[in-house]
């Protein structure tokens, strides 16, 4: 199996974000607003990988996107820390690939000064081998790329990753392999992910969204469905 090292990120301050009050609310066609979440405040630091969960329109992916500053809070502050490069993943990071390049070429653009062997293995280690990596883009199945996306996603020098469903159209092969690099990734993560084997091999704290607010967990998935109840439920 192609094992995937990372390129050491950039060290970011020891405070990634911080967020204080922390509400979003969504506009309705009626007039009026859809409050997702509120008073949400907490610290994000350094090299803590985090999973945030909650049932279906819990918010969650709001909440990722508040972080990415993807879009703005409706209410409240969040403060990105010193020297911190934000990579963020979600299902719409497949529309904005050019569907004319190549996986080749798409990978090749974010890593400009590296050497054809170094991006050939890059897209090796995301399971594109020898012709596979002159496909184009407007020929790849969904699973393809996103794996195309995350292998751009991994190849800057970012220092904290948002990951929304990062796992929804890999197979157990290419989860393993991002579960691997996430691993060993000397930066931050954050991520919402149904897939709990992927949760449980990764994370070391757990954000519960839920009604609204956000609860934090101070131990790993495993802790978090011990203390919640859940652990039954959870097989």
């Amino acid at each position: 199996m192609v094992k995937f090292e990372f390129a050491e990120p950039p060290r970011s301050g020891d405070d990634v974000v911080a967020f204080e009050d922390l509400g979003k609310a969504w506009p309705l066609e009626g007039g009026g607003e859809k409050s997702v979440f509120g008073g949400v405040s907490g610290l994000i630091r350094r090299q803590e990988k985090i999973a945030v969960v909650g049932v279906n329109g819990a918010g969650k992916s709001t909440f990722l996107k508040v972080l990415a500053e993807q879009t703005e809070p409706t209410s409240g502050s969040v403060r990105i820390g010193a020297s911190v490069n934000v990579g963020y993943f979600s299902q719409h990071s497949m529309d904005v690939l050019d569907p004319k390049l190549t996986v080749f070429e798409t990978v090749q653009a974010v890593m400009p000064n590296a050497s054809i062997g170094v991006v050939r293995n890059l897209c090796a280690a995301f399971l594109f081998q020898g012709d596979d990596v002159d496909k184009r883009i407007d020929k790849l199945s969904g699973g393809e790329k996103s794996r195309v996306v995350l292998a751009t996603l991994l190849a800057r020098p970012v220092n904290f990753l948002i990951l929304d469903e990062p796992t929804n159209h890999l197979d157990i092969q290419s989860r393993e392999i991002l579960l691997g690099a996430l691993q060993t990734f000397a930066g931050t993560v954050v991520l919402v992910s149904h897939d709990r084997h992927f949760l449980r091999s990764l994370v070391d704290r757990v954000f519960e969204i839920d009604h609204g607010e956000m609860r934090p967990y101070e131990g790993d998935y495993e802790y978090y469905l011990h203390k919640t109840g859940r652990e039954h439920s959870a097989a």
